[in-house]
């Protein structure tokens, strides 16, 4: 609910906002050493959930050796969104529902006066119209931000937008523009990865197909640039699920909350080890 002041609203390429609140967090957490006398050796991790997930597993690629983050987790979010134009079940059975929510409490509820303004009447009527995710973020999002296209959206929003995409999509031999982040010939920018990045998904997930994973090939992926990414991948779970036991209301979200939790602490202790060895 911050208030909004300009013209940028949301996209999901951006992550200059993940960048500026890490480095924000993180002097916080320097101030407060300082305060007490001691070193700063508070870790700062970053989990993401859906599309925070995917804003986070980018800005993590991008940033590279410039991250501000010690670790970071994505949770059913998608490496390589381009996938998604082939997720026609998902466009049909259940974006509908979610189309709905976001259009009318975000696009025109939060936003309404600033697409109305910056669209023209037959842009924002299509706009009203939009049945799916793909659809709302051709009307809205690349329309609005102008974007080329929607693949151009998708390529600058994932992780590994930057590659040739696989499992067909787009035909052979497709290429897409040279990243300006750099990465090595055949993973791109998701190989600059320089912290521990954890990305958990689950392969029956309704929303974020299996395939936004990106690559055929989950080892070689994991192995890539400096092997900091570890990919963390369930038969079931759904979209930001994971619902356990006979009465999954239950628990909750606990089995995906213990997940990033003790991946974190994980980390965390292999960070003091290495501390101690020194």
């Amino acid at each position: 609910d911050t208030k909004m002041v300009g013209w940028n609203a949301f996209h999901g390429a951006r992550t200059g906002d993940v960048d500026i609140a890490a480095r924000v967090l993180r002097r916080g957490l320097s101030s407060l050493a300082d305060a007490h006398g001691r070193p700063q050796r508070q870790m700062l991790a970053g989990v993401g959930y859906s599309m925070g997930a995917i804003i986070l597993s980018n800005y993590v690629a991008r940033s590279g050796t410039h991250c501000a983050l010690d670790a970071a987790m994505a949770v059913s979010g998608g490496l390589d969104m381009r996938q998604q134009l082939n997720f026609k079940r998902s466009m049909r059975l259940w974006q509908p529902m979610l189309t709905f929510g976001l259009r009318e409490d975000i696009l025109i509820g939060k936003y309404g006066r600033h697409y109305k303004h910056r669209l023209t009447e037959e842009q924002f009527l299509k706009l009203l119209r939009v049945t799916s995710i793909s659809t709302l973020d051709v009307e809205a999002i690349v329309t609005y931000n102008s974007f080329d296209n929607l693949l151009h959206y998708y390529s600058e929003m994932s992780a590994m937008g930057d590659r040739d995409p696989e499992f067909g999509l787009l035909g052979s031999g497709t290429k897409q523009k040279d990243s300006p982040s750099g990465g090595d010939d055949k993973w791109g920018r998701i190989a600059n990865v320089s912290v521990p990045f954890a990305v958990l998904q689950s392969l029956d997930d309704p929303l974020v197909g299996w395939r936004t994973l990106g690559t055929e090939d989950p080892k070689g992926l994991a192995e890539s640039g400096t092997g900091n990414l570890m990919l963390v991948l369930t038969k079931a779970g759904g979209h930001v699920g994971w619902p356990t036991g006979n009465n999954p209301k239950k628990n909750g979200w606990k089995w995906m909350s213990d997940a990033a939790r003790d991946f974190v602490l994980a980390v965390d202790i292999a960070r003091k080890e290495q501390f101690l060895a020194k």
